[in-house]
């Protein structure tokens, strides 16, 4: 979150003040009901769902659940405020409780619970647990940032994307568990919005459309003991990527099938799956207006790294060359097309010239680096199709930030490569990560040819492997970053082991990816 923003905490937002607003207009509309308060009793589990924490800073962290006895169902909860008991404490038996208070549950919200925990300690772990009704939630484990002013010698995490529920299992989540991380990056592709029938399981609906039917399918997502797993061990960091609203959508331009809504239609889709998206994640941002989330911003991990978390979809210009693989058309390359439009932009390129981190990351989906398909023809949906604004930020990079790391998903290929300072110049300046899908897979045989042509034509790019499902684990010291590339043996079955595939070493101020 950029500074000066408001965070409208709806944990702590009191009846009282809750009225305030929708008097006001702010909050107008929020209730499917009549005001209520806790029921005395929940006949059903409301924690189906689990717990979740995010965007951990050095002094707190976000807190998430989601009340839902019926959780394909809309959720099952009466239309009424209900009331949740949140605590926080030094151990998972809770015998040193830090942090404790009440979090308000609104039925405009799909009875989502979201805290903001103030005044932590930095750089420890703590555990987390919710209660209502007699109920209690599963024990999470959360941990701070440390302080602004340490310098941290080790970081450990993952990179994760492109969990394609129709496509397999995420066996890969129930290794990450296993994992010694400080915490989880995902860079989109939460949940896929279309498509009903898959090979391995079911979405059980078609392509949504109404507030609940996004609502149930994250419900569904979130099901998955694996993804349960995951969230509840790990703080978590997300940015979003096309299908968690529609396919290669751009801005307002929605860009799935033969015929497009006009763009007004396509805001009011836009804006339930941005709802559904904040409702069901712990990240730390505004709430949604309309069709609009700002999600960009800024977590440091001491003076060791700084992520910035990108927005590369809601303000993007519209792919050039109707995103068709090509080498171009007339009017390509455009310099006024944006990936990320003229706020977020300048937010960034401001950023990087004045890091003074060791390391500089790129929290974002879709790859950076230049990868030309055939030698030349170009992927429109990539950086690839947005030169100029790729290299502003290059640019910017090399003006302040001392190790430029970028780190992406969207493709469902494990890639390693090193950043050109230009198209045609070969000079590396940096270092991207992209990860595989966690079960999504490469459309055809065909696409995967290509990928693994990159490795003959493009000696920038040290690895593009489609096979694999995984995720990438990264080790990251004022030394070195070590990336190893994590493998399941299969999503077809619920359970499967995983192995490290390939290992990659980027020195400090040495940009570039080097096998291990």
């Amino acid at each position: 979150m950029r500074e000066g923003d408001v965070l409208l905490d709806l944990s702590r937002l009191s009846r009282r003040r809750f009225l305030r607003l929708a008097a006001g207009g702010t909050g107008a509309a929020l209730l499917g009901g009549p005001l209520g308060c806790e029921p005395s009793a929940l006949s059903e589990d409301p924690f189906t769902l689990g717990v979740a924490s995010g965007d951990p800073l050095s002094d707190r962290v976000m807190l998430w659940t989601r009340l839902a006895p019926r959780p394909l169902e809309g959720g099952g909860m009466p239309p009424r405020l209900v009331e949740v008991l949140y605590e926080v404490a030094h151990d998972p038996g809770f015998q040193v409780v830090v942090r404790s208070g009440l979090a308000n549950a609104w039925p405009h919200f799909g009875h989502a619970v979201k805290v903001d925990v103030e005044g932590l300690q930095p750089d420890r772990w703590y555990w987390y647990r919710f209660r209502v009704g007699g109920w209690v939630s599963p024990v999470g484990r959360t941990r701070t940032m440390p302080a602004a002013g340490a310098s941290p010698g080790l970081l450990r995490f993952a990179t994760a994307s492109c969990q394609r529920y129709l496509d397999g299992f995420f066996t890969a989540y129930a290794n990450l568990a296993q994992e010694d991380l400080d915490f989880v990056v995902h860079l989109g592709d939460y949940i896929y919005a279309s498509g009903q029938q898959g090979t391995v399981r079911d979405h059980q609906t078609g392509t949504l459309q109404s507030l609940e039917d996004y609502r149930n399918r994250h419900a569904l997502y979130k099901l998955d003991p694996d993804l349960q797993e995951a969230h509840r061990l790990f703080p978590w960091i997300h940015t979003w990527d096309d299908n968690d609203v529609s396919n290669n959508y751009a801005g307002l331009v929605q860009d799935e099938g033969s015929s497009f809504p006009p763009p007004e239609q396509f805001a009011e889709t836009r804006a339930r799956a941005y709802r559904a998206w904040y409702e069901h994640l712990p990240v730390r941002t505004a709430v949604p207006q309309g069709a609009f989330l700002p999600i960009f911003r800024r977590l440091d991990f001491g003076d060791l790294l700084r992520f910035h978390v990108l927005d590369t979809r809601q303000h993007r210009s519209n792919q050039p060359c109707n995103d068709q693989l090509a080498p171009g058309c007339p009017g390509f390359p455009d310099p006024s097309d944006t990936m990320l439009g003229a706020e977020q932009e300048a937010w960034l390129l401001g950023g990087l010239r004045e890091s003074r981190h060791r390391w500089d990351v790129l929290a974002q989906s879709v790859v950076f680096t230049p990868t030309l398909f055939l030698g030349a023809s170009r992927n429109f949906d990539q950086w690839d199709g947005y030169p100029f604004a790729r290299q502003r930020i290059v640019d910017a990079s090399r003006a302040g930030t001392r190790n430029l790391v970028v780190l992406s998903g969207d493709i469902h290929t494990n890639v390693v490569a090193g950043v050109l300072a230009a198209e045609q110049d070969p000079t590396l300046v940096g270092s991207e990560f992209v990860a595989t899908g966690i079960s999504s897979v490469i459309a055809d045989a065909g696409q995967a040819q290509l990928l693994a042509n990159l490795l003959q034509i493009m000696p920038h790019v040290q690895l593009a492997d489609g096979g694999l499902r995984g995720y990438l684990r990264h080790e990251v010291t004022r030394a070195d970053w070590r990336c190893d590339v994590r493998g399941v043996a299969t999503t077809l079955q619920p359970t499967s082991g995983i192995a490290t595939t390939a290992s990659f070493v980027v020195e400090d101020e040495l940009p570039g990816p080097v096998a291990a």
